[in-house]
């Protein structure tokens, strides 16, 4: 406080001496204090530091007149943002704080280039006293600044801007202000710099340090007492550092009174100041001008916890403390210490680095890279010497250090695992570090007096062990007191753990809670080995039960742990499996599954029983995944006894171990004795993996094996073989197993009593190979020959889909002379299927090698790889090679190589490389196995879409074709459809192209239909009712096979495709080779509207001879070519008709694209190209227009025309053959047809072209009829006559001439053409004895007879009834032409006929009444030859029939009276009740999810598939038909679908959809049913809507003749109408109940 006094006192005798100084009279009068309040303070610029001040007062502002910065004059510019002009200032304005106030008045100063932080600026304005502003950085880095400013007393420029000069100059004064302190660029001195003062550190005489006079030198300087001037600028350097050895005067410290003397200055006295950081500046302590005070006591310096830092030695020896970042900071505080004490005990401070706890020493550590030294306090880190009484600092230590001028330090030391120290200013005694311990894994059970449980020989750390039945790692964590370690935070504690142990000790205890005995002994020691963190037991089990085992350790800062407990258990080795294997014992995984982890006890010789009525037998958990005898390749758990190998061979085998049903069981790591016979059930499943079976395993039916074989990676490995038998049963599965053999050389327990030659595998019956399966057997032993791979004996090895089966025979080598042993034996068997097969000979030294297979059987796989061994010519033994087979073995495989082994001199076999390595090998390399290539040609029927999918132009698009197939089942199987194939023998497919191929390997064609030159092929058809039977023989009869049968060919063709094999084993087919050559003089013509596909182009000679004669016969296919690039193919028969007639549909794409070219593709290997120029215009396929018929004499006629696009310009005009019209004036307006005059009657046809010529025209035939009446019936003469006496004989004749068709009870039959009968004979009389008229004697016919030109004319016939006189001369029937009516009785119902005895022609009526509760199902009548005959519905009962010339039998089935109604929406006298009902009962459809039938709801086309397909029976598809995606699979109906593709039924709409949602017309839907069930019709559709050529045509006319449908009227059938799911459940009982 004293200090603090004087100081005052100083600073107001100073302010005294000031206010006393004169004013002169200018001052006083002329000049105004500037303003001192420097509003804001920033700093900016891009290229250059702007420096901006705020003030409020702008009229000083705008009277500054001069600058200064740091003493250098700066000019008054404008300052621009951008410029990077320096060392100018102006007066504006300036955005601070970003501009949140706007811009504010301001200074700017433009800083010159390394002007740096504090800057003093002196502002001179004319009529003020100058200012002096000092601006600070608060940071080098920061960009926070703060302003001071100060008006200088003496100063001003008002009036004449001169002040009084003093007759005797004053002494200057140093300001405090003026003084700064820092470091020079090495850290080494204190330079003490001062502004405003140029010279001042030239006239400096002495300078004192607390009152003692220090010295100046001219170097260095290098410690306390001396100081350095250095005048050139201006600054006054003292030593930061001690330099020197033994220092007199120590360098300058926080609180040392600095006093400067200079000429011509006042003394300068400031205080030297250190503050936390270790920055130095000056503060005042006395006034200007006056003797300095005597110091004041330094005060104590503080010495902050963050800036100890502890570090250790890199011999890891020492620690290394030092304080703070500052060097010589820390080194003036070591060098001030006087004593630490460690928890309260004082240590020793020592000369040199202490080698013991208890001691610490001042020491300079030695930096041999840099050649530095550092002052450091010095600790020992480890105990090094053996005479220490106090340990070395440890995690948790409270450390006090006491040093002079400073306060206490006290700190907590902290240690982690990794040897780290840091401090922490929390003195609260204890570490803050946890140390815990836990042990993970399992020991394995151990069998009392079992020796070398885990092979350790003593029980001391370190080392590992061998033989290793324990799996159990010691784990440490060290984290802060009260957390739970992370998994992040467990390492395993061994040698390199950063966790470093002092000691350990492990505890096995007995577990009393599971009822161990407390005073039982295990017998057993813990071993902890560091090297691999491991926890084992040394020791032979002694007591039989439960221990449980802990590790207790210490590490290197005394912290200690225990952990987790363990069991370990002891058994008597006299347990059984039985009692073992329960569920209770297992582990579940989180799938429901469980594994047996590990096998305990490790060796079960005892089974029980768990299987009802069996002894020793034993079925696992179906649940049990994984069986494990170990965790360990080369230890395992032990099954069974060994017993002698007559009594296996016997079959006296004592214990059973089943794997049921369901059951996928792994056995690992298992060794099961020939005492135990494995059974692997039907749907169970067994895998070996490192294990051996000693035994017998028997895979019965549905069961399936595999070995050596990682599913669940999908890789095979090694470890297991069978030294017994694999046996497979009928029905069994092998699949993905490498099997090798040890039977003749590896012990069975601790037999040696097996010689063996018996094959490895032996599979009885049919069997199935899956994935890759390898069979090796061993080598020959006592039998002098190598043991057989495979056995197949009787039944079919069947291998799956890209299978391999590998055997090898067992060698003859070890024993030297022995045969070896065969690959495969076929014991009357067969080896067949989609896959691979590889046979090898087993490779012999001295011996002959045998067959690679041998026996009695066939192999017939995709390929098959046979080799015979090779055999060595050694003299005196004769030895032979190995066969490939024998001559009672066929190998019929596609690819096949088959060589046998050769007589080599010498000891090198050349077949080494190709044997497999088992046991060592996981597989054996495929690829040595690979069968060269058989390359071909072949004729072959390729599928339409693949055959032109490369038939394009370049830089064009894939061929593109339809899926259309034909009506006309005739044509596809005649020779209309000559270069094509049909794979459907009905003839309902026409299917794609026969074409030469070339195949680079034949073997790719296996499996499919091989057409030979003994085949022979018959096929007749009917067309016109004219029966043609053509014979086909040898490659001919490709014309009926599958697609992709193929003929091989002899020579090489003209013109081939290339066959590629796709990676899913599908085909894809190349250009045809041929060259094109194109045909000149031809023409093009296009007609829209043709009656097989819409748009039909006619290629036509120009010059005779240009086509090939016979060229009808000689087209293989056709693409049509655009000018866009587009190609499109055409299929036989329904594209292409007698080769110059090609047609394509609307749904081509070719619409709108102009054709210019046509390739032919001809079966003599030429490709021949027409030039074309056809523009195809769009369709008006849906467009339809008709015209009222008319009497010619009316003038006019309704024209209705329906779907004409918006686009379409219509012209319309009228012909009638070559007849010139004009005269009549035809025209269409306002939808009429108007003409004048009387054009004659007759047919005629209205054309609609379209004007622009982008549309197809549009044609309708209509008739104009006359107004005459030319014919009538007369009754009596059953004939037409003339209608009047007026109508002449050539008008009658002329009306004859002209009938087109007779309708007869609304069944129309055409009077001429396919299908035609004659009602109406030439004369006029009805024929009687036609067809229609079958009703029998009395019965009435209406009929309409229809004539071109003339209308209808309708009249009833009704014939005559026989006379039932005896004479019988007017009766065509005579004596013995009468036949039998039959109607046995039948349940729940009564039939009768009427007559009984009936002759050809006449009538029959079948009366049926079922019993009460009952109704008709079924009625059928049957001729003698079992023809149904058809049936009409009479009503109330009773059914009519035409009596046939045979006998006649009636049957009838009567079924259970449905409710009056089933749906709602059905009522019961409803046209279609009976139908629904009888759909139901049959299952072909339950109704709708709403309870209702859905009567009028419009059925879909995938809802008649269904319906068909459900009263088929619901058959399974085969599969061969691509359903098209629009059905989804799953789908109610996908399965209905594929069975109608299949069938031919449909084909799927044009678009590739099967539009399974779209409403199904009644033209599909008689269609779908005529193709299902229908028969070829006898007469001819009678309707005006369905054209001849319709695709329903046929269907029609069936439907009608059988009753199905009669249409919608007299003349229309609506075959593009929708049909609802009544009128679909109806026509298809009507259907049923026809056949």
């Amino acid at each position: 406080m004293k200090g603090i006094q004087k100081r005052l006192g100083s600073l107001l005798m100073a302010a005294v001496m000031l206010l006393s100084l004169a004013v002169t009279p200018a001052m006083a009068a002329d000049t105004q204090n500037p303003p001192t309040e420097v509003t804001n303070c920033e700093a900016g610029g891009i290229w250059t530091t702007v420096l901006a001040l705020g003030f409020s007062d702008t009229a000083w502002m705008n009277a500054i007149n001069a600058v200064k910065v740091n003493d250098v004059p700066y000019n008054k510019e404008k300052i621009d943002s951008v410029s990077s002009t320096t060392g100018i200032w102006e007066a504006g304005k300036y955005p601070f704080n970003g501009g949140a106030q706007g811009e504010l008045p301001a200074l700017k100063f433009a800083l010159n280039s390394g002007t740096t932080f504090p800057v003093t600026i002196v502002l001179s304005a004319k009529g003020y006293k100058d200012l002096t502003v000092k601006v600070t950085q608060a940071d080098k880095w920061g960009d926070t600044y703060t302003a001071e400013a100060v008006v200088n007393s003496d100063s001003g420029n008002g009036g004449s801007g001169s002040t009084e000069t003093p007759d005797t100059p004053e002494n200057g004064t140093i300001a405090i202000s003026d003084v700064t302190i820092a470091k020079d660029n090495w850290n080494s001195n204190w330079v003490v710099s001062f502004s405003n003062a140029d010279g001042y550190v030239s006239k400096i005489q002495t300078v004192k340090v607390n009152d003692t006079k220090w010295t100046s030198t001219s170097y260095g300087p290098y410690s306390g007492g001396s100081y350095k001037k250095n005048t050139e600028n201006n600054r006054l350097e003292f030593a930061a550092k001690d330099f020197s050895s033994a220092p007199v005067i120590g360098v300058l410290k926080s609180g040392d009174v600095v006093t400067i003397t200079a000429t011509g200055y006042n003394d300068l006295t400031f205080k030297f100041v250190l503050d936390d950081n270790g920055n130095a500046s000056a503060e005042a302590v006395g006034g200007s001008g006056s003797e300095p005070e005597p110091p004041t006591p330094p005060e104590k310096s503080t010495i902050n916890v963050s800036d100890v830092n502890f570090e250790s030695s890199s011999s890891r020896l020492d620690w290394y403390v030092t304080f703070g970042t500052e060097s010589d900071k820390s080194d003036n505080y070591i060098n001030a210490i006087k004593g630490v004490s460690v928890n309260g005990h004082p240590w020793e401070s020592r000369n040199t680095t202490p080698s013991t706890g208890g001691k610490y020493c001042k020491y300079n550590k030695s930096n041999y890279m840099t050649g530095t030294k550092t002052l450091v306090l010095a600790f020992a880190q480890k105990n090094y010497s053996s005479d220490s009484g106090t340990d070395v600092l440890k995690s948790g230590d409270i450390i006090t250090i006491t040093a002079e001028g400073y306060n206490d330090l006290m700190f907590k030391l902290v240690i982690d695992k990794k040897g780290n120290a840091k401090v922490s200013s929390d003195t609260t005694p204890g570490d803050i570090y946890q140390l815990h311990v836990k042990i993970e894994g399992s020991f394995e059970a151990a069998i009392v007096g079992q020796k070398k449980y885990d092979g350790v020989s003593s029980a001391t750390t370190g080392g590992a062990s061998g033989n290793k039945n324990s799996s159990v790692t010691v784990h440490g964590a060290l984290v802060k007191q009260g957390t739970k370690p992370t998994d992040k935070d467990w390492e395993k504690l061994d040698y390199w753990s950063e966790i470093k142990l002092k000691g350990s000790s492990v505890s096995i205890v007995p577990d009393t809670e599971k009822g161990t005995p407390e005073s039982a002994d295990s017998g057993m020691e813990g071993v902890y080995m560091k090297t691999s963190s491991d926890l084992t037991l040394d020791g032979t089990p002694r007591d039989e039960g439960s221990y449980l085992i802990s590790i207790s350790i210490t590490d290197d800062q005394g912290r200690t742990a225990t952990s987790n407990s363990l069991p370990f258990r002891i058994y008597t080795g006299e347990e059984t499996l039985a009692d073992q294997i329960q569920i209770k014992n297992l582990k579940q995984y989180d799938n429901g599954l469980y594994a047996w982890d590990i096998m305990e006890p490790w060796a079960i010789k005892n089974f029980g029983s768990n299987v009802d009525g069996e002894e020793n037998s034993v079925c696992v958990p179906k649940d049990l995944e994984v069986w494990y005898g170990s965790h360990k390749s080369g230890t395992y758990g032990v099954l069974g006894n060994d017993i002698a190998w007559d009594d296996v061979k016997a079959g006296n085998i004592p214990q059973t171990l089943y794997i049921p049903e369901g059951c996928n069981l792994t056995l690992m790591n298992m060794k099961v004795l020939s005492s135990v016979r494995i059974v692997v059930e039907n749907g169970g499943k067994l895998t070996l993996r490192d294990s051996t079976v000693q035994g017998i395993i028997d895979v019965q039916s549905g069961g399936t094996f595999s070995m050596n074989y990682d599913a669940f990676n999908k890789k095979f490995t090694t470890g297991a073989s069978i030294c017994g038998q694999l046996r497979l049963a009928d029905g069994a599965i092998l699949e993905n197993a490498a099997i090798y053999s040890h039977t003749n050389y590896l012990a069975n327990g601790n037999l040696k009593d097996r010689s063996n030659d018996e094959a490895v595998v032996l599979t009885t019956g049919n069997v199935t190979v899956k994935g890759q399966v390898f069979i090796s057997g061993d080598d020959a032993g006592g039998t002098e020959k190598g043991q057989t791979a495979l056995k197949v004996k009787g039944g079919t090895l069947t291998l799956g889909d890209g299978a391999v089966l590998a055997a090898y025979g067992g060698d003859g080598k070890t024993l030297l002379y022995p045969n070896g042993g065969s690959a495969i034996e076929l014991d009357n068997g067969t080896i067949s299927g989609n896959g691979k097969v590889i046979a090898l000979g087993g490779s012999v030294l001295f011996g002959s090698g045998s067959s690679a297979v041998s026996g009695t059987g066939t192999i017939t796989t995709t390929e098959a790889y046979i080799q015979g061994a090779t055999a060595y010519n050694r003299a005196g033994k004769n030895a032979q090679p190995g066969k490939s087979h024998d001559a009672s073995v066929a190998i019929n495989s596609g690819k096949k190589y088959v060589a046998n082994g050769t007589l080599v001199d010498g000891t090198n076999d050349p077949l080494a490389d190709l044997y497999w390595k088992s046991s060592i090998d996981a597989t054996p390399d495929l690829r040595k196995y690979e069968i060269p290539a058989n390359s071909g040609y072949v004729l072959m029927n390729i599928p339409y879409a693949e055959f032109y999918a490369a038939e394009k132009d370049a830089n064009g698009t894939a061929a593109k074709v339809d899926a259309v197939s034909s009506a006309t089942k005739q044509k596809t199987r005649s020779t209309l459809a000559a270069g094509s194939y049909h794979k459907n023998a009905d003839g309902t497919d026409i299917s794609g192209v026969i074409y030469p191929v070339y195949v680079a390997d034949l073997s790719a064609l296996y499996g499919y239909n091989q057409v030979k030159d003994s085949d022979r092929l018959t096929i007749t058809v009917t067309p016109k009712d004219k029966e043609i039977t053509t014979t086909y023989t040898g490659k001919d009869t490709l014309f009926e096979n599958p697609d992709y049968a193929y003929y091989v060919l002899s020579e090489v063709p003209k013109s081939y495709k290339t066959l590629t094999v796709k990676s899913d084993g599908s085909f894809s087919f190349g250009k045809a080779t041929a060259k094109m050559t194109e045909l000149g003089d031809t023409s093009v013509s296009l007609k829209t509207g043709s009656h097989r596909a819409y748009y039909k182009l006619e290629v036509s000679e120009k010059v005779s001879g240009k086509l090939p004669k016979n060229i009808k016969s000689m087209v293989s296919a056709v693409t049509l070519h655009t000018t866009d690039g587009q190609t499109y193919g055409l299929r036989h028969v329904a594209e292409i008709w007698h080769g110059t007639k090609l047609g394509f549909g609307v749904d081509s794409g070719l619409q709108d694209k102009t054709i210019d070219k046509i390739t032919y593709y001809l079966n003599d290997g030429t490709i021949q190209t027409i030039a074309a120029n056809i523009k195809v215009p769009k369709s008006t396929q849906n467009v339809t227009a008709t015209v009222e018929n008319a009497l010619n004499t009316a003038r006019e006629a309704v024209v209705t025309v329906e779907n004409l696009p918006a686009d379409f310009v219509a012209e319309y005009t009228v012909t009638s053959g070559n007849t010139d019209l004009s005269e009549y004036n035809f025209a269409v307006e306002n939808g009429k047809l108007r003409w004048t005059g009387e054009p004659a009657f007759g047919t005629y046809t209205l054309t609609i072209t379209d004007k622009s010529g982008v549309y197809a025209p549009v044609s309708t035939s209509f008739e104009l009829k006359t107004a005459d009446i030319i014919a009538k019936y007369d009754a009596s003469k059953k004939a037409l006559v003339k209608a009047s006496d007026a109508i002449t004989e050539e008008q009658f004749a002329a009306y004859l001439k002209a009938i087109s068709a007779v309708s007869v009870d609304g069944t129309s039959y055409a009077a001429s053409g396919k299908g035609s009968v004659t009602i109406v004979k030439t004369d006029g009389v009805i024929d009687l004895t036609a067809q229609p008229f079958s009703k029998g004697e009395g019965a009435s016919y209406n009929l309409v007879v229809k004539a071109t030109g003339y209308q209808d004319l309708t009249f009833t016939v009704t014939t005559a009834k026989k006379s039932n006189s005896g004479s019988g001369s007017s009766s065509s029937g005579s004596s013995g032409s009468s036949y039998a009516v039959s109607a046995p009785s039948t349940k729940n119902g009564d039939v009768t006929v009427s007559p009984k005895n009936a002759s050809k022609g006449d009538r029959v009526t079948i009366t049926v009444t079922p019993d009460k509760g009952y109704e008709l199902d079924k009625l059928t009548a049957k001729d003698a030859s079992g023809n149904k005959l058809k049936l009409t519905d009479k009503g109330n009962g009773k059914y009519t029939f035409t009596m046939p010339g045979s006998k006649v039998t009636v049957s009838a089935e009567f079924v259970e009276e449905q409710a009056a109604s089933i749906f709602a929406d059905v009522p019961t006298d409803a046209y279609y009740a009976k139908a629904v009902e009888w759909a139901v009962k049959k299952g072909i459809t339950n109704g709708k999810a709403n309870g209702l039938f859905g009567s009028n709801d419009p059925c879909t086309r995938g809802q008649i598939v269904t319906f068909l397909w459900r009263a088929a029976g619901s058959p399974a598809p085969k599969g061969t038909a691509k359903v098209p995606g629009d059905v989804l699979p799953g789908s109610y109906c996908y399965d209905a679908v594929a069975w109608a593709l299949e069938n031919g039924i449909t084909n799927g709409l044009a678009n590739g959809t099967f539009g399974v949602n779209n409403t199904c017309t009644r033209g599909q839907s008689v269609t779908f049913l005529y193709r299902a069930m229908g028969t070829a019709p006898t007469t001819v559709n009678g309707f005006t809507d369905v054209e001849s050529n319709a695709f329903c045509a046929e269907a029609v006319a069936w439907a009608v003749e059988n009753g199905v449908t009669n249409g919608t009227s007299a003349s229309a059938f609506s075959p593009n109408a929708g049909c609802t799911r009544a009128q679909i459940v109806t026509f298809l009982y009507r259907a049923y109940q026809s056949k």
